[in-house]
């Protein structure tokens, strides 16, 4: 006799989804910070600093993959409990301050980096590929994808708080001593989540080795997987590249750094707040619909910042929170969906590799947000920018037109790629 499926109510739920709080603990730190830090604190030009980005960014990629196939073999929660303090550790030593010059200094940042990418992949992709044992229908998969997207929103207002008291402190040694309680709290919460007991059985382990043949029939008989894809990386090019350009935008164009910190914590409020008015047009109108308005409204904020170049804290805030807001949208469409596309929009015959196909997804959004925000800094520093100093006119047209114009054509390709998503029968369950 089968055993029966322990329901999912909102404790596991609320318990599961702590781990991606865990996870944009990290996350969140290294969009808002690390391409600053890099230029600002260390020295680093733009254009090597975005060099250093999108090589970490590849490798994450390259790396998750290779972890997706480990994962698919053996216990994806074993993979988050056994990487979860050596990520702890790694994710302190990017931000350390290093006595170091030219060279030596970029390498050391992207050894950091690269070291740090692959024990992040080696936690984050087995944890959402979890959701697959963890939530048994699509309805308890909508609600976990909500949760951990205002559990993440949450996250990132605490990294952009915190670490901007810890800067204060301490200009140079802050990002340092922010990453410190930051990296403590998410391993305890990685380790509570790592031992969580799925709901269902999982996929059994490939019985044959994996031929690359076999993935790519898998992934081309899989539409809903292309689509979904290409819709998110136009979402994560989008707000890679105004993430990161904040910083910058507050320092040189507002003229208050302080004033980035403040903006990076309301977008986070905003996204938590925007989070279940998605839900709520999710169950009324179907994914499709939620993402395409989703898609508009961050559309038309980028497009306000490119006409508008607000100078003042006060609409440019308003502009960035538009933005989360609606970019928010398209990630929680992104994480309600993906479990549901894995497990259902391929061959009902396919061979199965949740796991793997999860690390695909990742792979394409971390090459698309490393060349994104290469593009950016190489653009940039190709303006004229000199960090510290006094922009020029010229630079600072520059920094608002690259930081609009690029997120506002990735944002189109993500709202065209949901247009030709197929109306399979979970998307509006």
């Amino acid at each position: 006799m089968q055993a029966a499926i322990p329901r999912l109510g909102w404790g596991r739920s609320l318990l599961f989804a702590s781990g991606d709080f865990a996870c944009n603990l990290y996350w969140q730190s290294i969009t808002f910070y690390l391409l600053f830090f890099y230029t600002d604190t260390l020295g680093l030009s733009a254009a090597v600093a975005g060099a250093v980005t999108m090589v970490a960014f590849i490798w994450d990629g390259i790396a998750g993959v290779a972890v997706g196939i480990a994962a698919d073999r053996r216990s994806p929660a074993g993979f988050v409990r056994l990487n979860a303090v050596p990520l702890a550790l790694a994710f302190v030593l990017i931000y350390l301050p290093v006595p170091l010059t030219g060279a030596w200094l970029a390498a050391f940042a992207l050894i950091a980096h690269m070291a740090f990418r692959t024990l992040y992949v080696a936690v984050n992709v087995p944890y959402a590929a979890l959701t697959v044992g963890i939530a048994p229908d699509s309805i308890s998969r909508s609600r976990i994808a909500g949760l951990r997207m205002i559990l993440g929103a949450s996250a990132a207002l605490l990294v952009a708080l915190g670490t901007q008291a810890w800067i204060a402190a301490s200009p140079r040694f802050g990002y340092a001593l922010a990453a410190i309680p930051f990296a403590i709290a998410g391993t305890l919460l990685l380790i509570v989540v790592g031992n969580m007991r799925a709901t269902r059985p999982t996929a059994l382990p490939p019985s044959k080795p994996l031929h690359l043949k076999t993935l790519l029939m898998v992934i081309a008989d899989n539409r809903a997987f292309l689509l979904l894809n290409l819709g998110i990386c136009g979402a994560v090019a989008s707000m890679a590249v105004l993430t990161r350009a904040i910083p910058y935008y507050f320092k040189y164009v507002v003229g208050d750094a302080a004033g980035a910190s403040t903006a990076l914590a309301m977008m986070s409020v905003a996204g938590v707040v925007a989070i279940p008015v998605w839900m709520m047009c999710a169950a009324r109108f179907g994914h499709r619909i939620q993402w395409l308005v989703s898609a508009s409204v961050a559309g038309l904020a980028l497009l306000a910042l490119l006409l508008l170049r607000p100078s003042a804290a006060l609409p440019a805030n308003i502009v960035f929170i538009l933005f989360q807001a609606g970019g928010q949208g398209l990630f929680f469409g992104f994480w309600a969906l993906i479990p549901d596309v894995v497990e259902h929009g391929g061959r009902p015959d396919a061979p199965r590799m949740d796991v793997l196909l999860f690390a695909i997804a990742a792979l394409l959004q971390k090459v698309t947000q490393g060349v994104a925000v290469a593009i950016f800094g190489a653009l940039l520093s190709a303006s004229g920018y000199v960090a510290g100093t006094a922009q020029t006119p010229n630079v600072l047209t520059a920094l608002v037109v690259l930081a609009s114009g690029i997120p506002l054509a990735a944002m189109a390709i993500a709202g065209m790629a949901m247009i030709g998503f197929p109306s399979f029968r979970l998307d509006k369950a």
